[in-house]
């Protein structure tokens, strides 16, 4: 009758452990997913729009001619990786700061627009700023996903070894149990007392 319960015991918790598993190993590929598309990708992003940013104070800054549609050409990249880069999951400073970015990209277009080089200038320069802050934000936010990740796995491989342990106990008891009732056995036999 023992040995049945411990045995349903172990059966309960290796159903446990599973579950438990199984809840862990979502969390850690959401945030392992998470890490790629919402932090290394949109790295990707903040550096192609960095260069965008770069190209456009390199023409305010020259005082080329054409300036205009040369701007209009980078601010058309700006605007594919931004709608890019609003499609990922933002923290709240991140979503200020990224809002930030594309109110100066429409101050920078305005400016152009009205020829207004110095205040585009400005724009942009306060624009790259801006775009520093984000990829700092980035590499701070991959860090604490990557460290929710470790505090996972690390809590998984304690909460392991205390199953093992127990799983090892309760062998140990059923061994004894299988002992103890094996000479139980041998003691309850009846010994032939006719010995004629």
């Amino acid at each position: 009758m023992t040995a049945a319960i411990l045995l349903f015991t172990v059966i309960g918790l290796v159903m446990l452990t599973n579950m438990r598993e199984q809840r862990i190993a979502t969390r850690i590929s959401t945030a392992v997913t998470s890490i790629y598309e919402d932090r290394l990708v949109v790295a990707q992003y903040i550096l192609r729009l960095s260069k965008q940013m770069d190209g456009i104070i390199a023409i305010l800054e020259k005082e080329e001619t054409e300036v205009t549609a040369r701007i209009n050409s980078h601010l058309a990249e700006v605007a594919t990786l931004t709608a890019l880069y609003g499609k990922t999951i933002l923290t709240e400073m991140e979503r200020a700061n990224f809002e930030t970015f594309k109110q100066l990209c429409q101050t920078i277009s305005v400016n152009n627009k009205n020829g207004d080089h110095t205040a585009a200038l400005s724009a942009a320069r306060n624009a790259g700023d801006t775009l520093q802050t984000l990829s700092s934000i980035q590499v701070e936010e991959g860090k604490n996903l990557l460290d929710e990740v470790l505090d996972m796995t690390r809590f998984s491989n304690m909460i392991s070894y205390l199953e093992l342990a127990i799983l090892i106990v309760i062998a140990v008891i059923i061994q004894v149990l299988v002992f103890a009732s094996k000479t139980l056995i041998g003691i309850k036999k009846p010994t032939n007392e006719n010995l004629n």
